[in-house]
């Protein structure tokens, strides 16, 4: 009886663990089962860009990944970019069907729906050193910038007709958008070679800048004595769309207004409460980064030291993320604490 007794309590014990065991699978699969809702849901800040394909676990089916950026210093290689106190708008693949891949920014372009950027004087001295300018057959070279009274000043170099030894060149003039076209004016209204001043006498005779040198590069010409500049495609490896709405100069540089197009509704995001003060945010759509997919990404790249604007180089966003900390959290979102970078922005 003692034996009987004693093995039906062991089978009794057995029978509850294994109960146990399998209602504990249970809910780690139901619990599996709700995070999961969480990792492949769709949120798409606007409902233009949403879904266009079936979608899966390794495809959202979306086209594009939403883009906010607060209090950040956004580059696009070498020195070359600017500061946006804040912009919304969407990073889009140029081929249908692909994820956003950072190890290849020329193949996404920026959709910008509003917001502003800000080139500082020497983020424009850049984009001009290290790529307008930047080419074998320049007549102009090493410029260098400062912005004062709404107006630009220019000192560099310029070789006139391409021949002869390069002389010392000042520019001085006003900064205008053309909304019709597009494009960003620059006019200059004091011109000197040699310290000598040349604008008027160029005028008595008929001539005009784009008569000394020429300039004619994606998204950046001369024509007369105005330099136009295609703020879509004068950034290299990737273009930028969007409607600027207004344009001006003050001491921190050049400011660039976006705005939506009528009718077009507002975008929303809803970046964790952890943000911080200077963040990007990546919210829906497929992205990949350091060869890793994330598909229906929620990314939070965030500022380490809350009291310095995020820098993020996409040329070189391995370097700028390698040594910060990442944590994923149980809804999916990756959130990136991101520290100083240690480039060299010039």
């Amino acid at each position: 009886m003692r034996i009987v007794t004693a093995a039906l309590l062991c089978a009794g014990l057995l029978a509850a663990v294994q109960a146990g065991a399998e209602s504990a699978i249970d809910r780690q699969q139901r619990e599996l089962a709700l995070l999961s809702q969480g990792w492949f849901r769709q949120d798409p800040p606007e409902p233009v860009h949403a879904a266009r394909r079936s979608a899966g676990v390794r495809d959202s089916g979306q086209d594009g990944v939403g883009l906010l950026l607060r209090n950040v210093d956004m580059y696009f290689q070498g020195g070359i970019g600017f500061h946006s106190p804040e912009l919304k708008g969407w990073l889009l693949p140029l081929e249908a069907g692909a994820p956003i891949d950072f190890d290849r920014p020329e193949a996404m372009r920026i959709e910008v729906l509003e917001g502003e950027v800000i080139l500082g004087p020497q983020q424009l001295a850049n984009l001009f050193n290290q790529h307008i300018l930047a080419y074998p057959e320049s007549m102009l070279r090493d410029f260098d910038m400062a912005s004062a009274g709404g107006r630009l000043q220019v000192r560099g170099e310029v070789r006139p007709f391409g021949v002869g030894p390069w002389l010392p060149l000042r520019l001085d003039g006003q900064v205008a958008l053309d909304e019709t076209a597009g494009l960003i004016d620059y006019r200059p209204d004091s011109l000197k070679v040699l310290g000598l001043p040349s604008y008027g006498a160029m005028s008595l005779v008929g001539l005009e800048m784009d008569s000394l040198v020429s300039l004619e590069r994606p998204g950046a010409r001369l024509d007369g004595n105005r330099m136009r500049l295609d703020y879509r495609r004068v950034f290299p490896l990737l273009g930028i769309d969007g409607h600027v709405a207004a344009s001006w100069l003050d001491e921190r540089g050049l400011h660039l207004r976006f705005a939506p197009p009528p009718g077009r509704e507002p975008m929303r995001f809803a970046p964790p409460e952890q943000a911080g003060p200077s963040y990007i945010w990546l919210q829906s759509g497929d992205l990949k980064i350091f060869e890793i997919l994330i598909t229906y990404a929620q990314v939070l790249l965030k500022a380490q030291q809350p009291d310095q604007p995020l820098t993020f180089n996409i040329k070189d966003y391995r370097k700028v993320l390698a040594s910060g900390l990442t944590q994923v959290n149980e809804d999916g979102t990756f959130f990136m604490s991101v520290p100083p970078y240690t480039g060299n922005p010039l």
